[in-house]
């Protein structure tokens, strides 16, 4: 899932302590069967990746300017289980290039944490948007090119009951040692979910801020990753892309930029 609001800081030591602990749990219920989609286009086939990266983006709240960010990554290519970008997945079945299961993603965002905004006068008076957790089902198709993957996910939290349907094609492509992966895609966010993340309350809102029911809308995107083997344990990874953000979002008064730029770097051990 493309959360484009993500709160980068602290999420990725949340993600850290959930992948942890779920690693454990969801493995001892996991069959032995090989599953292909913890392996995406590009992706390391090893069992287990682990390293630190550093980014930077254009944060689009109102006041906010861009940001870096800096911290780990890991990985889990499970038989069943696996972790990857955020969420923790559980492969059920593979048939004729096609395959799925379940996943759970953290949804969090800039303002779920008052002392990151506490500072912006355009956002003074809002209130702290409360982390949840989305859960659902995914559906990938492999094909010469690359991979078709979809998902559905819905607030299990209790925080804004959204949901959130996503439809990306990752191309695989090689060069040498280095594998190449544009990617497109976009993404439908319910009324109840924009609401959440850039909405404004009538005792949120001001003089300069007027109150604002968010609508359901669609966002997209597109990237490109390349991911360059110095060895068999050792790689670097080169990311940047750009998604534009559906009215829902650009039309809130604490939005400014429908354009959100990215750029990240990352080194990796893998085994």
């Amino acid at each position: 899932m493309k959360n484009f609001l993500r709160k980068s800081r602290q999420a990725n030591t949340i993600k850290l302590l959930i992948n942890a602990s779920l690693i454990s749990a969801v493995s001892a219920v996991s069959m032995n069967v090989n599953a292909s989609d913890a392996i995406g286009p590009g992706d390391s086939s090893s069992k287990w990746v682990l390293g630190l990266g550093a980014g930077v983006f254009n944060n689009p709240y109102s006041g906010e300017g861009t940001e870096s960010v800096f911290g780990p990554n890991i990985r889990y290519n499970g038989e069943r289980f696996f972790v990857k970008d955020g969420t923790v997945n559980l492969h059920l079945a593979k048939s004729n290039g096609f395959s799925g299961g379940l996943s759970v993603a953290l949804d969090d965002s800039f303002l779920s944490d008052k002392d990151e905004f506490k500072g912006n006068e355009k956002l003074r008076g809002l209130s702290e948007r409360d982390a949840t957790a989305l859960a659902g089902v995914y559906l990938n198709h492999d094909t010469d090119l690359g991979r078709l993957s979809f998902s559905a996910l819905t607030d299990i939290g209790d925080k804004h009951d959204g949901q959130s349907l996503e439809l990306n094609y990752t191309f695989d492509l090689k060069a040498g040692n280095w594998n190449i992966n544009p990617e497109l895609g976009a993404q439908w966010v319910s009324a109840d979910y924009v609401d959440h993340f850039v909405g404004v309350s009538a005792s949120e809102a001001t003089s300069s801020r007027l109150e604002f029911r968010g609508a359901s809308m669609v966002n997209t995107f597109a990237g490109i990753r390349a991911r360059y083997e110095f060895t068999e344990n050792l790689d670097i990874d080169l990311r940047t892309g750009v998604s534009k953000l559906g009215a829902g979002f650009k039309d809130s008064p604490i939005i400014d930029d429908d354009i959100v730029y990215h750029a990240a770097i990352g080194i990796n051990y893998n085994y």
